[in-house]
Formats: structure tokens, C-alpha cells, sequence
């Protein structure tokens, strides 16, 4: 794991992060309805509006729509907010809001275009482009690791991730209350 920067006890946080996400997330109101938001028009929590922007292109970018719903629709860029907002501490944020400017001016156009005003398709190449260079070892980006993987462990957390990107059973095989050990030497981990 030491190889594309991550530890184990970092993964393990973030994915007790994304759980007690998702356990908020539970806890709200009967009379919510699961809409997916615009970052742009996000107002509360710790990243500005300009970051939300940008964080919301990059997981669409990442993980767009397709014949399932792509990051954005799945509320990724929200789930980030909240990471941020409620769970983070203030060096789990700074990271974020360093690594964020930081990242801006590297996706930057041949043509000097800022990412956010740059059309799907050229996003596409230009996040591409740049995604290569960081796992080939060529360009050394940790921040853009943890928040491609950050991402993906968001998407696939949430209910159109789980369900209609992944295969999904709610009640996998049957259930046999009495069967000899012998017949099933290992059990499952999980």
C-alpha cells in the first residue's frame, strides 16, 4: 500500500468516515426527499462555492453519467462537503483546501482555460492526461490519489453505486440454519 501513498490506518479511517456518512445521512427527516444537489449552489459546510464547483467536475469527470447515474447525481460532491464539514479535523481539511489549489492550476488547458470552464470532453482528456502521469510516477501528487480514491469509495457507498453500478442481492442465497461444519471447512470473512 506504501507504494501509491496510502497506509492502511488512512483507508481504514476512511472508510469508518464514509460509514458514519452514510449513518447521518440516515438520520434525517421522514419528510426528505433524496434529491441529488448542485455543488454550485452549496452555500453551507467548509468548501466555498469555487471549490465545490471544482470538486463536483472532478467527481463527474471521474465518474460521469452514463446508463447508471454518474458521481454528481449520486451526491458525491455532497458527501464530501459533509466528510469535510462534520467528521474532518482541521489538518484533514487544510489538506483538502491546499490540495485543491494546488490541483486547480495543473488541469489547466494548452489553450489556458481554467478546469471548470473547459467543455466534458476536454475535462476528460485533460484529467486523463494528468491521471496517468500521477500513477505512472511521473508527475508525485498524493493529495490527487486520496481524492480520485476518496471518490470512488463515496460513489460506490452510495445507493446508485450500490445498486445499480455494482451487483446487488439484499438476501444472497438461502439460509440453512443447521449445516455441518464439515461440509464447509473455511467460513467467510465478511
Amino acid at each position: 500500500m506504501d507504494e501509491i501513498g496510502l497506509q492502511r490506518r488512512q483507508v481504514f479511517q476512511g472508510l469508518i468516515a464514509l460509514s458514519a456518512v452514510g449513518g447521518l445521512a440516515a438520520c434525517g427527516g421522514e419528510s426528505e426527499t433524496v434529491e441529488p444537489r448542485l455543488a454550485q449552489g452549496a452555500s453551507t459546510g467548509f468548501f466555498t462555492n469555487s471549490e465545490m464547483a471544482l470538486i463536483s467536475a472532478l467527481a463527474q469527470t471521474l465518474i460521469p453519467q452514463t446508463e447508471t447515474a454518474g458521481a454528481g447525481q449520486a451526491g458525491v460532491p455532497e458527501t464530501l462537503q459533509l466528510l469535510a464539514t462534520d467528521w474532518g479535523d482541521d489538518a484533514y481539511r487544510q489538506y483538502w483546501r491546499a490540495g485543491l489549489a494546488a490541483l486547480e492550476p495543473e488541469l489547466v488547458s494548452p489553450a489556458g482555460e481554467s478546469f471548470l470552464a473547459q467543455s466534458p470532453s476536454v475535462r476528460n482528456q485533460i484529467l486523463a492526461a494528468y491521471d496517468a502521469s500521477v500513477f505512472e510516477g511521473a508527475v508525485e501528487n498524493d493529495f490527487y490519489r486520496d481524492l480520485k480514491n476518496t471518490v470512488v469509495e463515496a460513489y460506490y457507498k452510495s445507493e446508485p453505486g450500490a445498486t445499480e453500478e455494482l451487483a446487488y442481492e439484499p438476501v444472497p442465497g438461502e439460509w440453512i440454519g443447521c449445516v455441518p461444519l464439515s461440509e464447509f471447512p473455511k467460513t467467510w470473512a465478511t
